[in-house]
């Protein structure tokens, strides 16, 4: 949604600098020298630290507080590739794998809280391992430089197949005050590199279990959802959700409002009274951190969330004033041509922009279930006569401008069609697109009780083809970039197609595009992606050039609401959606989708599961009961179900409606799934790929005999569907097939 990515960076760090000066907290030494300095960053460190570390692909990192510095390790001699990843698959444990003089050198960097003499602490701790596969003696040393402390310190003459472990830490932050730091003596004493790392991965997993456990046939999107959620309390500063660490160090209004809702809606609600306040009830064009006005005019939308998850009225009550004020906002700023909104920057050049009315409409739903809840009957009258006086306006007036100018789209501004006049038609721009993720209204005003008619319902079909069509040079699924490729906004984009007929899987097409092509860190993002490409880092491609920050935590949190939503959704009147945005492709024999732990109406957990058979298709329901029943309405059901077991048959919407009570149904398909084939398998090529020097080798006489070697020779399991995603980086929801079992080159890819 931003083109003012330097702008806003630049402002970014004046912001922050005079916010730290005003509240009396720690400001970075004058002579700091710490940098970020390559394109690729993500982020290390602990929950809620103040000066977050970033870390690079060569396993340097960059320390912001404290002595200042940027940590390397000479170990590192620019290989002509290296493996880079999270520790775990999720954990915020960064791992730097390469070859060196037949030796496999890994360095890993990863925070830990640490308390010393009643004071806290971040430490970042590292690990380089050096493995030996030579038949020959090697020197390798880690040769550290940045001010690290040797936690062990063993020979650097490693043995033949001999593997040595130099441990190091430095402390980092100490989460906003001023005492004095840890002495080398305490901080060595603090405990070993195997002690901590224990204790942030139990931290960790301990984090995770509390919300919303997401479980579908590709691994990368469960593992980036859970490197998503740790990565946004990474970012964090306090209680304050930032955006990111290395250029949007700062709260910015409605960044925050999209980030709270995915946590909240996520179930993470034990930090809600914390994180709830910190929201920014009026727009101010001084301040970059309350200049957009669709952050004031969805402001209650958290606060919906937060009433209708919790049923806790009486925290909302205590901060209703100031809800009511905010959303009378929106009848006041309706000042627009023939009573739309008034001219904004929302996609940062005036106009009066789609998504502000969207916007504007979700705040209106949202404060009407409040006002109701709350037994505030005349506002809740009020929010009503308003939405239905603004969504006459809205629609009348894009109805006018799609007729005069003949289009077959949803404009991004009310009164000009997209045209080179403005974002929305600039080449590869994907601004085209900013109302279907930012303005909420098409998919979450449904679940919020709007009733959808109207262009902006009946036109979304039509706009993704119209903006998919006039990209140029790009492959599927992505929306382009400020201009560029992609941004980190790309799963979310597809939000408003699970308002759709043809486009319900294409934010989570959308997020596996972010994965498997522009990543630039594991499962980081930067805002803008201007270019993708090979690089020395593997596997797959990754973005080449990024501007705003990364990680980036509300394109984070966008890609997370979008995966959860099209998997399990609930409706203002207690009705679950299940399968919404589900793939075709996760219908294939033997897969299993599950969403654990998903927070519904009053407080309560409950879970689903969808396990597909040949033609049939079974939903299984566990913990609490939905008070509305549940809609199972997958993709592939429309105008295609021969029968289900349980429930009341839409066959035409393709949807299963199940009573409350009801625990599991199997819906059986007129026609089962049909893929199409998309290739061969490069095993080698796969397992040189993900870090294993020795390549591919055949450990038996099955198809499913296919192992990878490692450096030291050591056989692992191959993920022969990511082996096809990896091979079809554009082709989402590939996944491998075997022709024969006893024929171990019969695997192919298919879509």
């Amino acid at each position: 949604m931003k083109t003012h990515s330097r702008r806003r960076r630049w402002l970014a760090a004046t912001v922050t600098a005079t916010l730290a000066l005003a509240v009396g907290l720690p400001t970075w030494e004058p002579d700091a020298r710490a940098a970020v300095t390559q394109h690729d960053s993500a982020s290390i460190g602990w929950e809620g630290d103040y000066y977050g570390v970033l870390t690079h692909k060569d396993g340097s990192f960059d320390v912001h507080s404290g002595p200042n510095t940027t940590v390397r390790f000479g170990i590192h001699n620019n290989p002509g590739r290296v493996h880079w990843f999270n520790a775990g698959g999720y954990l915020p444990a960064l791992t730097t794998q390469f070859e060196r003089d037949n030796s496999t050198v890994s360095i890993t960097n990863f925070g830990d809280k640490v308390t010393i003499g009643g004071r806290d602490f971040v430490a970042i701790y590292s690990r380089v391992r050096v493995v030996n596969h030579d038949t020959v003696t090697h020197v390798l040393d880690p040769a550290p430089s940045g001010g690290t402390l040797a936690l062990t310190r063993p020979s650097t003459t490693v043995q033949p197949g001999q593997t040595t472990d130099f441990d190091y830490v430095i402390a980092a932050d100490r989460f906003g005050q001023s005492y004095a730091w840890p002495s080398a003596s305490e901080l060595v004493a603090a405990g070993g590199y195997d002690t901590h790392y224990a204790h942030m991965t139990s931290y960790w997993d301990g984090k995770l279990a509390q919300i919303a456990q997401i479980r579908v046939p590709d691994p990368q999107l469960n593992n980036a959802y859970r490197a998503g959620y740790i990565t946004t309390n990474l970012v964090k500063d306090g209680n304050r959700l930032n955006v990111g660490e290395n250029g949007y160090d700062a709260i910015f209004n409605h960044d925050l409002v999209g980030m709270l809702v995915q946590l909240l809606e996520a179930g993470d609600l034990a930090r809600a009274k914390d994180y709830l306040p910190t929201l920014i009830s009026q727009d101010d064009p001084n301040d970059i951190t309350r200049m957009y006005p669709d952050g004031t005019w969805k402001y209650n939308w958290p606060w919906a969330v937060y009433l209708r998850k919790t049923g806790d009225a009486a925290f909302v009550r205590d901060n209703f004033a100031t809800i009511r004020q905010t959303a009378h906002r929106i009848e006041s700023d309706a000042t627009g041509p023939g009573g739309i909104m008034k001219a904004t920057v929302a996609v940062d050049h005036t106009g009066y922009w789609t998504v502000d009315n969207q916007s504007a409409l979700l705040g209106l739903l949202t404060y009407r279930y409040i006002a109701t809840t709350l037994g505030e009957t005349a506002e809740a009258s009020w929010a009503g006569r308003v939405y239905d006086t603004l969504l006459r306006a809205v629609n009348a007036r894009l109805n006018t401008t799609i007729s005069a100018n003949g289009l077959s789209y949803l404009p991004c501004a009310m009164d000009v069609p997209n045209s080179s006049a403005n974002v929305c038609g600039q080449t590869n721009n994907g601004n085209w697109a900013s109302m279907f993720l930012f303005g909420r209204w098409a998919w979450d005003g449904q679940l919020w009780g709007s009733d959808p008619a109207g262009p902006m319902i009946d036109l979304i079909d039509a706009t993704y083809d119209n903006g998919f069509s006039r990209l140029s040079g790009l492959p599927k699924h992505t929306f382009g970039g400020y201009p560029g490729v992609s941004s980190a906004y790309n799963a979310g984009y597809g939000s408003a197609g699970l308002a759709s007929s043809r486009y319900r899987s294409e934010g989570i097409y959308g997020y596996q595009y972010l994965v498997q092509n522009a990543q630039s860190a594991p499962f980081s993002w930067w805002e803008g992606i201007q270019t993708v490409g090979t690089s020395t880092w593997s596997p797959g491609t990754h973005s080449t050039a990024g501007s705003g920050s990364s990680p980036h935590m509300w394109g984070q949190a966008n890609a997370s609401k979008v995966l959860l939503d099209s998997l399990v959704a609930e409706k203002l009147d207690g009705t679950v959606v299940v399968g919404r945005g589900l793939p075709n492709q996760w219908l294939r024999d033997g897969a299993t989708t599950s969403v654990g732990n998903y927070p519904i109406a009053g407080n309560r957990r409950t879970g689903v599961t969808i396990t597909a058979s040949g033609a049939t298709v079974t939903l299984t329901l566990s913990g609490a009961t939905p008070a509305g029943g549940v809609r199972f309405e997958v993709p592939a059901f429309l105008g295609n179900i021969a029968g289900a077991s349980a429930g009341t048959v839409d066959n035409a919407k393709g949807v299963v409606a199940l009573s409350p009570g009801t625990t599991s149904v199997t819906v059986t398909l007129a026609r089962p799934p049909v893929f199409a084939e998309k290739g061969g398998l490069d095993l080698q090529g796969y397992c040189t790929s993900i870090g294993a020097a020795g390549g591919a080798v055949l450990a038996g006489t099955t198809a499913y005999d296919w192992r990878c070697v490692t450096g030291a020779g050591a056989r692992v399991a191959m993920d022969l569907d990511d082996a096809c995603q990896r091979q079809n980086p554009h082709e989402q929801a590939v996944f491998s097939r075997t022709v024969a079992v006893a024929d171990p080159y019969s695997w192919k890819c298919l879509a």
